[in-house]
């Protein structure tokens, strides 16, 4: 008897100890959570209610009604499908000082695998709130199943065009620019050529102007010679199309002179 009486109390004290884990009672906590988004349940580890609610307020975002149960003991697996069966729709977290479990009677099971996944680190750490905000970071429906977000995925192929295409823009400026040297050296050339021609004519035009003995052809032949100065002088320093073109226009004007010369000369003899 004495026996049996002993197998009785321990079997009654076995239960009682294990009530907890498979007994507790979720009343208070999906009472509470059935109008707020978070329970403490007194005697709970301390949390950053702040830094929670802001989580929550990011699932939100993401379309999730989120609701985060923190209790003093339990088994947090449990805990959470027992509290959500006792809610309308919700996707609940819930943590104990050894546990955290998630259940969702809302989320496809692969975008609550993505989550969990994305926040596993934090979620088995001691903070809860980290673990809530990277649970609810996870939540962002432009997550692939690796974690990797599609908008960073579209910014990286926008970068890469950008690169491309400043590359590409490099190039054609390189390769413009290359153009641009290529006429210049090649104008360059033809001016100097006619610069040469145009000193044979200046030394040509020398001594009949002198012995013309005439105030304007000698004024003339002057202003035709200082052309000739000023262009053969630029047409080394010249580095743009549009120095050369002064250049030539230099070269056209004395060269005008030199007609205008020689017709006087002819004229006058």
């Amino acid at each position: 008897m004495a026996a049996r009486v002993t197998s009785i109390v321990l079997l009654v004290v076995l239960a009682t100890a294990m009530a907890p884990a498979f007994g507790q009672d979720t009343g208070s906590a999906i009472s509470a959570l059935s109008e707020d988004s978070l329970y403490v349940e007194a005697g709970a580890d301390a949390v950053d209610e702040a830094a929670i609610l802001s989580a929550i307020s990011t699932a939100d975002g993401h379309g999730v009604d989120l609701r985060v149960a923190v209790l003093a003991a339990g088994n947090a697996e449990q805990l959470a499908s027992t509290i959500a069966a006792g809610l309308d729709a919700a996707t609940v977290l819930v943590f104990t000082p050894t546990s955290f479990g998630a259940f969702s009677d809302t989320l496809s099971q692969g975008r609550l695998d993505d989550a969990l996944g994305a926040a596993a680190d934090e979620l088995s750490g001691a903070d809860v709130a980290a673990g809530v905000g990277a649970f609810a970071d996870g939540l962002d429906p432009d997550q692939d199943s690796g974690g990797v977000s599609t908008g960073l995925v579209v910014v990286g192929i926008i970068g890469l065009l950008v690169v491309v295409g400043v590359g590409g823009r490099i190039w054609e400026v390189r390769t413009r620019d290359a153009r641009q040297v290529r006429r210049r050296d090649r104008r360059r050339s033809e001016l100097m050529d006619r610069t040469r021609s145009l000193a044979d004519r200046v030394l040509e035009l020398s001594d009949p102007v002198e012995l013309a003995d005439d105030g304007t052809l000698s004024k003339k032949y002057a202003d035709a010679a200082a052309r000739f100065d000023e262009a053969e002088l630029a047409i080394t320093e010249a580095k743009t199309m549009h120095e050369l073109d002064t250049v030539e226009e230099r070269l056209a004007q004395a060269n005008s002179l030199l007609d205008e010369i020689r017709t006087g000369i002819q004229t006058a003899g």
